[in-house]
């Protein structure tokens, strides 16, 4: 077809293909719940979708992805994503949640990370995908303010990741660098029971 969107929509599909293999490598998902923060076009949840079946939920951040995200897609996108009061206004846990770029954008990160563990079935994941890493100024000698634009409140490097998700109820399953980003893939942390007077 000839509409001027679709170009977008292929580009985001390639550009989001290894993070569906490194997915369904690593997570046995089958009839599964999976929400997608900040997604451009939804391809990742529609791949999910197709190879196990399931339902796919949706954030994006602007109205004409809202639109792809539904049509392209096939997700339910019937809100968009606010960063400042971070919110999800889907019924029910889902078993996995991937974030394209969020944690460096979170205006409160704990309470973001609070919201998204509060919705996580049990043993379900957070998949954290294009966080800049901090090396991209630090060891390169790029200038900062290009990563740590107006924008760009936070930036990490994979072991102080996750110590963030640590600290905020996740076990880090799987760590890595790709395109010069950081991805993290987390499961929700079983609370330690400690003995009394220990």
């Amino acid at each position: 077809s000839g509409h001027p969107g679709l170009p977008a929509v292929r580009r985001d599909r390639l550009a989001v293909g290894a993070h569906v293999a490194i997915l369904t490598s690593l997570l046995k998902l089958s009839a599964a719940r999976v929400l997608e923060l900040r997604p451009r076009s939804g391809a990742i949840g529609a791949a999910l979708r197709r190879q196990s079946g399931g339902e796919t939920f949706a954030l994006p951040l602007f109205e004409v992805q809202q639109l792809i995200v539904r049509e392209v897609g096939g997700a339910r996108a019937d809100s968009l994503l606010a960063y400042d009061e971070f919110t999800i206004p889907y019924e029910g846990c889902f078993d996995l949640v991937v974030g394209n770029h969020m944690l460096t954008h979170a205006v409160r990160p704990a309470a973001m990370l609070a919201a998204i563990r509060e919705r996580l079935a049990p043993g379900g994941h957070l998949y954290l995908y294009n966080e800049p890493d901090e090396a991209d100024f630090l060891q390169t000698g790029k200038s900062m303010f290009k990563t740590l634009n107006p924008f760009h409140l936070q930036t990490f490097d994979l072991p102080s990741l996750k110590r963030v998700l640590q600290a905020n109820g996740f076990r880090t399953v799987f760590a890595t660098h790709y395109q010069n980003n950081c991805v993290v893939l987390a499961e929700v942390a079983e609370p330690e029971l400690h003995p009394l007077g220990a």
